[in-house]
């Protein structure tokens, strides 16, 4: 039992590595070479965990491989693009302006009811208030609307609006989050100075503390008060 769990200790941290090394595109939306080393993977790690009597650097060795040969493949479709649309095919066009390409509807492999499913995820209900429907290479459908079916902006209103930019976390569960608070411009003075301001003496009893990149604070206690 032991061997088995210091055997798992070592293929999760080589998978974590290896997934890291290989980049964050992996723990997203994977075109299909990454989905073929995500599988194999998978039944690397699962090898010496499951069967004691592998030894374990049957298991190391061809993860590290995949790893190097995935990097040297992705480098390979950014200079070679010929290469990749070959591997990953290319983006496809099923809606042009509000018409549904029946054609190129078949030669994906999609049904009507799956491209109607998708366009209401995008929120929309009617194919028509569609401008472009694009199935992506890692089997994502992008939806355009048309400018008359889209809501109007602040700019078609002539309304001008204060850019508020991201919220950044400065105190999450008492813990001050170094990260937030230099994204944020704040200096931990700053930040007290607000604390005490709100009458809140020690950090630890904050739940959340928040400020945007238009200087807006957002303060949740841990006593459940809450101040903008």
């Amino acid at each position: 039992m032991t061997v088995i769990l210091i055997r798992l200790v070592v293929v999760y941290v080589l998978l974590t590595l290896t997934v890291r090394f290989m980049g964050k595109r992996q723990i997203g939306e994977m075109q299909m070479s990454e989905l073929v080393v995500a599988f194999m993977l998978s039944e690397l790690a699962a090898m010496p965990i499951t069967d004691s009597s592998i030894p374990l650097l049957y298991s190391v060795l061809p993860i590290v491989l995949l790893a190097v040969l995935e990097i040297l493949t992705s480098f390979a479709f950014l200079h070679l693009p010929g290469l990749s649309r070959l591997a990953n095919g290319v983006p496809q066009v099923v809606i042009r302006h509000g018409v549904i390409d029946r054609k190129m509807l078949e030669s994906c492999r999609m049904t009507l009811s799956e491209l109607m499913g998708e366009l209401r995820l995008n929120g929309y209900g009617d194919p028509t208030d569609v401008a472009y429907a694009i199935l992506e290479e890692n089997g994502r459908l992008s939806v355009i609307g048309r400018a008359a079916a889209e809501p109007p902006r602040a700019s078609d209103l002539s309304v001008r609006v204060r850019e508020s930019g991201i919220c950044h976390t400065l105190i999450a569960d008492g813990t001050l989050n170094e990260t937030g608070i230099c994204m944020a411009g704040v200096t931990e003075e700053e930040l007290f100075a607000y604390l005490k301001k709100n009458g809140v003496n020690d950090p630890a009893d904050v739940f959340l503390l928040t400020r945007d990149d238009a200087h807006r604070w957002n303060l949740v206690k841990k006593d459940g008060g809450m101040k903008q």
